[in-house]
C-alpha cells in the first residue's frame, strides 16, 4: 500500500519537516511520499485560510493522489479530510484524528496544546468530528499565531517549555503538541531532557499500521 502524506498548505519548510519526521520512523522509502498543495495558503492560521486551503486541495487532490492507495491530511485541524474521504473513503486519514485514535486504542488520555486562541473553535470542531473527545484530558493554548511560531521559533519554544513544564507537574497524562509547527519545538524540548511529550508522527504511523 502506497501512502500520500499531504501538507494542505504551500509551505516548503513545513513539507520538509513532515518528510524528515516520517523518514526517521523507518518506513520503506518506496511506500510513501510527502507533497504540498501549491495554490493553498503558505500557513493555515485562520478559518478563512483553512477554507481557502480546502478549496485548493479539492482542485489538486485528484492529480496529486494518482497512484496512491491512501492519503493522510497532515494538518493540525485535518484540513481537507472530508474532501479526501469523498475520494478515498476509509483510506483517507487525518493527522490529528489518527493521533487521538491511536491513544484511544491504547487506553490513554492526553493533555493537548494548540497555538493561537482565535483558532480554538476550529480545533474544537476538529476534535469533536474525530469522535475521540474523551481522549482529551485537558487543553492549553499558546496564544501565538502559527506564522509567528514559524517566524520566531525561539520565542515560541520558551512559551511552550513553560506550558509543558507546568503540565508535567500537574498532570499524569502525556502531552500532545498539535500540528506540524509543534514538531520542531517538541524536538528541542526532548533534546533538553523534557519527558512526557508524545511523538505524534510515530503515533500516526502506528495507527496507520493497525488500521
Amino acid at each position: 500500500m502506497k501512502t500520500l502524506f499531504l501538507n494542505p498548505n504551500s509551505s516548503e519548510e513545513i513539507t520538509a519537516t513532515l518528510r524528515r519526521h516520517i523518514g526517521r520512523c523507518g518506513w520503506p522509502a518506496d511506500r510513501w511520499e510527502v507533497a504540498k498543495v501549491d495554490d493553498a495558503p503558505r500557513i493555515i492560521g485562520t478559518a478563512s485560510q483553512n477554507a481557502e486551503a480546502e478549496a485548493a486541495l479539492e482542485r489538486a487532490l485528484p492529480a496529486l493522489s494518482n497512484g496512491f492507495d491512501r492519503v493522510v491530511m497532515m494538518s493540525s485541524v485535518d484540513t481537507g479530510y472530508d474532501v479526501a474521504h469523498r475520494l478515498f473513503g476509509d483510506e483517507a486519514y487525518g493527522f490529528t484524528r489518527s493521533v487521538l485514535a491511536q491513544h484511544r486504542r491504547l487506553g490513554q488520555q492526553l493533555q493537548i496544546v494548540t497555538f493561537d486562541k482565535a483558532m480554538t473553535a476550529l480545533y474544537a470542531s476538529t476534535v469533536e468530528a474525530t469522535g475521540h473527545r474523551a481522549v482529551v484530558a485537558g487543553w492549553t493554548v499558546v496564544d501565538r499565531l502559527p506564522a509567528a511560531v514559524a517566524a520566531q521559533p525561539s520565542l515560541a519554544l520558551e512559551e511552550l517549555r513553560t506550558v509543558c513544564r507546568d503540565l508535567a507537574r500537574t498532570s499524569m497524562h502525556p502531552i500532545f503538541v498539535v500540528g506540524a509547527v509543534g514538531l520542531a519545538l517538541t524536538d528541542e524540548l526532548r533534546k533538553d531532557g523534557m519527558t512526557g511529550l508524545v511523538d505524534p508522527v510515530a503515533d500516526l504511523l502506528g495507527w496507520l499500521g493497525s488500521a
